[in-house]
């Protein structure tokens, strides 16, 4: 018996020296992270949305206009919104006059615009989309007039005395532009400060006939009623195609190639038209 005992108090003596001499490991050990399991009727959390872009817009109806609801809607509005949801991109709107757009899409502090001619000093600070609308404008005139000016170009309808309203600060393309500046048909030009001016002064014989977007135009004989006061001449003059501007600074190259292929596939689904359709009067 005494012979076990020692033998016990031997081991326990080993037992204790072991246990001492090595020293612990818990301080060293992080802890180990609990996760508490959600709630059965609470919603998974959304993933984050890896592209958010800014746009920039100014009141243009209806190509970019602001409902009583305060929504920023229009043709070009939707055009764009198609293409961000298919290039997997989340848009917000910024409200300012074009020239202050330009000056944030250069310094980065909105990410594109809409409805941008290409130019060399714009490609500086502005990676450019592929076109995706074209810019025309069509000859307006008096109901039942259209028929009376039978010539198939400005030039010759202008050679008599025909007086046509134009916007002031509205690029109508080279042909015009020219017209505008050469002596035979300056004075045949009525410029006014807003495009819904031509309209009054065509009603009153002010003018003659004017120049407007058909969109543009389409829209506002249809709010004002003037259905049958007003009526669209064949003559049709492309000004240019606009595209999509986004800034160096703050848009990669691949979002811009990502707004390409959306644009393709929304004319090859035939969703581009549609849009284009909704707007048409």
């Amino acid at each position: 018996m005494k012979i076990l005992s020692k033998f016990g108090l031997l081991s326990c003596m080993v037992f204790l020296l072991v246990n001492c001499s090595e020293p612990s490991n818990t301080e060293n050990t992080p802890p180990q992270e609990v996760t508490t399991p959600p709630m059965a009727n609470q919603p998974p959390p959304k993933p984050e949305n890896q592209c958010q872009l800014t746009m920039g817009w100014d009141p243009w109806e209806p190509y970019q206009y602001l409902t009583p609801e305060d929504q920023v809607r229009g043709l070009e509005i939707d055009l764009v919104k198609a293409m961000a949801t298919i290039a997997g991109c989340e848009l917000t709107f910024v409200q300012k006059n074009w020239m202050n757009l330009l000056d944030d899409v250069r310094n980065g502090n909105i990410d594109l615009l809409g409805g941008a001619s290409k130019t060399s000093a714009r490609e500086k600070f502005a990676f450019f989309s592929d076109y995706y609308r074209q810019e025309s404008f069509v000859l307006y005139v008096r109901k039942n007039e259209a028929n009376k000016y039978t010539q198939s170009k400005l030039t010759d309808i202008l050679t008599g005395e025909f007086k046509l309203g134009v916007t002031e600060n509205y690029i109508y393309g080279e042909m015009v532009t020219n017209l505008q500046d050469s002596e035979p048909f300056k004075d045949k030009f009525v410029s006014v400060p807003t495009s819904e001016v031509n309209f009054y002064n065509l009603i009153q014989n002010q003018i003659d006939g004017f120049l407007e977007d058909p969109f543009v135009a389409g829209y506002t004989i249809k709010r004002k009623g003037l259905q049958g006061q007003i009526e669209a001449h064949p003559i049709k003059i492309h000004s240019g195609d606009v595209a999509l501007m986004f800034s160096k600074k703050s848009v990669k190259p691949e979002t811009v190639v990502a707004f390409n292929r959306a644009l393709h596939q929304l004319q090859q689904s035939g969703d581009y038209q549609k849009i284009l359709d909704k707007y048409r009067f």
